[in-house]
Parts: C-alpha cells; structure tokens; sequence
C-alpha cells in the first residue's frame, strides 16, 4: 500500500467511536489523521501543510461555521470537507453545501469514510491552485468575501474561471466581457436588480444569477421580469444551483433535445450497488428528471452498475424506491466539461408497484411549477422570474 503524506485533518470533538471508523479508513488508504480540536489558526497558517480532506464534527453545532471560515481561504478551495455526525437530512445537507462543505459520513461508518477517501485520494487540487481571470469567465459581485468564494469554488470546479467584483461600477464594467454574473441581492446601493438592469441599459446581454433570501425572492423576481436571461435563486440552497441555472441561461438549446425537462430538486436518497449486502450509503439529488436522478456524493458509484434509490420524489412526503443504472460519474475536483458537482447521473428503469408513476407525477408537477414561475427564461427577449427554493418538501 502506498503511503499518502498529505493528511486527513479532524475539526472539533469527534466521538471515540468515530474516530475509531476514521483511522481504520485512513489506514486502508495510507493516510496519517492529524486531530486539531481548537481554533484554526494552526490549520490556517501559511506555513501549515495541505491536507488531504478536513473532518468535521457536527457535535456542538460549529460545523457550519467552520466550513464557511475554511472556505474563506484560497488556499484551501480544493481541498474537500466531510462532516461526521447525524442527522444526514435535507436541512443539514443544505446547510453544509451553503457553508461549502462536501458530503456527510455516519458517526462509526468506516466503510462509507474509506469509499470518500479513495474517491478523492489522488484528485485533490494542490494547495497553490488559483482561479484565474480568463475569456469565458464568470463574475461575482458581493461584499461577503465567504460567500464570494463559496460561490467562485462551485464555478471553478466546474472550469469556469470567477473574478470577484465589490462595486456596482466593476460589476456594470465586467459584465459585457463574462460568461455570467452571480450577484448578491444586497449588491449595490440599490439592489443587484438596478445593477442588472443597468448592464442592460449599457447594452450587456451576459445572464445574470441574483441570490437571494427565500422572502425576497419573488419581489426582485418581479423588478427583473421585463429583463431577458435574469433570474433568482435561493440564498439558503446549494451554490451548485447557481451553476446549474447559470448554464441553463447560458446554454438554452441544450433543453431542447433532452427526453424530459432536467430540473433542480434537492433531497437525501439512499443509494447502493444493487444486491449488495452492505448498507444504503446516503447522498444528496442535485437535479432530477422524469427518466434520471444525479446524486451529489464524494462516493459516486461505478458507470455501468445498477443501483437501489429510496428517496421522496418531488412535491410529496412519501419515499419512493426505484431501480437504475449508473449512466456515467463526476469525481471530486476541477473539471472543464462538469456542470454538476462530484456524484452521479442514473437511469431509471424500474420501481416498487406505482412508485415510478408516483415519481414521473412528481417531476411533471415540479416542471409545471417551474415553468409557471419562469415563463420564457430562454428566450433572448421578454420575462424571465424567480427559480423556487426546490429543496424537498411535503406536497403543497
């Protein structure tokens, strides 16, 4: 086995049966574990070593927090963050994607840790990796540097270069020459919709992407309606979903040839290799369609394996359990052609009885409410709105 000399740094206090499951995975990969249970100047020096994967507890609610204080650091936007603690729902995923964390393992599960570390050990990105300006790059206007940077590693994990831009001067300037524009609802003296609808008026035609509080939402939804290729997405849900409305306003055509609408839709799901007796792993959906589901995970199954989901389909509180096939996979890092973050794509073939009508029903009334709230989004004139906070819920 090959010694790693990169390390897997433990934040915050672990329980012992945790840690036990941790070191049992780090051997399988040949990597030391270092535990650092106070603050992060030691983590965040200049001098410290790169880790390999930061660990960190959920016990005594800091995880979040803590996140959010690594992911202000350059340095260490390409190094992953798993969380180790329960409950592993859609209010914690949600929370730790916001703060920029990664995935969440089992307090005690060994096997779900090493199936993470050996996706991730040799696709980190080294700790000097930059974001570049570039043609074809994507502009961030904000005050919050965190949150600018939260949203520039969803980008650039993606292959799109970010530039961070802190005035409505610079946004206005910068927008003609980007890809998109991801902006704070808060941005400038008035608000991101007066920025975007100067841009316009200065004949910019770039997408812009407003992030805002869910009880914002629909009102700067409205101030934008008469713009084309605008749209708003929700403060407290993934980063990832401004990439993925980003790209759908960037790349229209694309919705055109697909067999059913691809749609934002964020919910836990138990996944594993069908037949096996091991234990479901638990994963995050990213988008969904009436004939396909990606789940975000550090642990993407192999293409070509069929797989067992449990999960609630869109717009109901029942689980439904369905019958797929790994259609292909993105692994942890960087990647030009992504435009999903790491996990993988499935399609669905089967169903217990009535479940894959329950979970077409569900994708056909999630793509009427969205194409309610955003009538015409790829058209080159006329509305565009709000995209709904499309985490899972109870029928509504």
């Amino acid at each position: 086995m090959t010694k790693n000399n990169r390390s897997i740094v433990v934040l915050g206090d672990v329980e012992d049966v945790s840690m036990t499951a941790v070191r049992e995975a780090a051997d399988a990969v040949g990597t030391p574990v270092v535990t650092h249970a106070g603050d992060m100047a030691g983590i965040l020096a200049a001098d410290a070593p790169t880790p390999l994967l930061l660990l960190v507890s959920m016990r005594g609610g800091a995880a979040f927090e803590t996140c959010a204080q690594v992911r202000g650091d350059t340095r260490f936007a390409g190094i992953p963050i798993v969380a180790i603690g329960e409950p592993r729902n859609a209010l914690s995923f949600t929370e730790l994607f916001h703060s920029g964390g990664d995935d969440i393992v089992a307090p005690g599960d060994a096997g779900s840790f090493v199936r993470r570390l050996r996706a991730v050990v040799s696709r980190v990105m080294p700790r000097e990796s930059a974001m570049p300006g570039a043609d074809g790059h994507a502009v961030i206007a904000g005050t919050n540097a965190k949150w600018q940077m939260i949203i520039a590693r969803a980008l650039s994990n993606a292959g799109v270069p970010t530039r961070f831009v802190t005035t409505f001067e610079e946004a206005i300037a910068e927008s003609p020459g980007a890809k998109v524009v991801v902006a704070s609802d808060d941005f400038g003296p008035n608000g991101a919709q007066m920025a975007v609808a100067q841009a316009r008026r200065s004949g910019s035609e770039t997408p812009w992407v407003i992030v805002a509080p869910p009880k914002q939402m629909a009102a700067i939804g409205t101030a934008v309606a008469e713009l084309a290729r605008v749209a708003v997405v929700d403060a407290f849900a993934p980063p990832e979903n401004a990439l993925f409305v980003a790209n759908e306003l960037a790349n229209p055509s694309g919705a055109d040839n697909r067999a059913a609408p691809r749609l934002l839709f964020g919910t836990t799901v138990s996944f594993r290799a069908a037949g096996r007796e091991e234990e479901d792993d638990v994963g995050f959906t990213y988008n969904v369609s009436a004939n396909g589901i990606f789940v975000r995970t550090l642990a993407p199954l192999e293409s070509g394996e069929d797989v067992w989901l449990e999960l609630c389909a869109p717009r109901s509180s029942r689980r439904v359990r369905l019958v797929g096939k790994v259609a292909w996979r993105r692994h942890f890092g960087p990647n030009e052609s992504a435009t999903v973050p790491p996990g993988f794509g499935i399609q669905i073939a089967d169903g217990l009885a009535g479940d894959l009508e329950r979970w077409r029903d569900g994708c056909e009334v999630l793509a009427r409410d969205e194409m309610r709230v955003r009538p015409a989004r790829f058209a080159p004139k006329g509305r565009s709105s709000y995209v709904p906070s499309l985490i899972a819920r109870a029928a509504v």
